[in-house]
């Protein structure tokens, strides 16, 4: 199995790992009752498509395993790319939106050298406040969806860990860190407005890779948004590379 399947597989049995899944017509339904507003908690995970499918049809499809679940969203997963391709640009002017990620893992030392020693591993409580705020920092963080992501930290089903910058008191960066036998994860990476260009955030990365090589972690990886700027700060700290998913969103219903 490549290092992008295996880190693909963590990432939907952990951080989007669900409550509950079942078959559907194109792969695998996964749903959280309970968090329905976390779009990560609530997707469908496509597997096989036919060719003959159409786009309408594949919406139809999430119509009915979504709608029938009742959640206020449509989200399509797509471990191959080439399948989120081939249906976006339809879906697009029918309202959804296409999403691409890039799965990165560290295989080289960092470009220049960060210190990791201002790193402080805290607990979950510690980051929530810097979280929560982050959160409601977007047009979409409204008081029931920032509850919801909160809690969904509670549930990540594998040992987690946390680090932090610290200023003053305050969280001034944080990173999350989900570790399982050989493979982590380095997710939820942010700094606060006024904290940064200082290097906190290669900061916390670098110190839950440590951690996680510590751990015995042999594939340490993290997920960047193809189209936005921490990816080339994640190539700096040693990040290659080993693949890309994609997304197909539809919010208004």
């Amino acid at each position: 199995m490549s290092d992008f399947d295996r880190a693909f597989d963590f990432m939907t049995h952990t951080d989007m790992a669900g409550s509950r899944r079942e078959p559907f017509r194109f792969g695998t339904a996964i749903f959280t009752p309970e968090r329905p507003l976390r779009y990560d908690s609530n997707y469908l995970l496509v597997e096989q498509v036919p060719e003959d499918v159409s786009a309408e049809e594949l919406a139809r499809e999430a119509d009915r395993v979504q709608g029938a679940a009742g959640l206020p969203h449509r989200l399509f997963l797509f471990r191959d790319v080439s399948l989120g391709e081939r249906f976006a640009p339809q879906l697009a002017e029918a309202g959804w939106r296409y999403e691409r990620h890039v799965l990165m893992a560290q295989r080289r030392p960092p470009e220049r050298k960060v210190d990791a020693s201002i790193v402080t591993e805290v607990t979950a409580d510690v980051i929530r406040p810097a979280r929560e705020r982050q959160i409601r920092s977007y047009p979409w963080g409204t008081p029931e969806v920032t509850e919801q992501l909160l809690d969904a930290k509670a549930h990540i089903p594998v040992a987690t860990r946390f680090f932090a910058v610290l200023v003053n008191g305050g969280v001034a960066s944080y990173s999350d860190l989900y570790l399982d036998g050989d493979i982590a994860q380095v997710e939820d990476v942010a700094t606060m407005p006024e904290h940064r260009e200082r290097g906190y955030a290669s900061a916390v990365v670098l110190r839950a890779v440590s951690e996680a090589r510590a751990a015995g972690a042999g594939l340490v990886f993290l997920v960047a948004d193809a189209e936005d700027w921490p990816r080339e700060l994640y190539r700096r700290l040693g990040f290659d590379e080993i693949g890309e998913s994609a997304k197909l969103i539809r919010t208004e219903l």
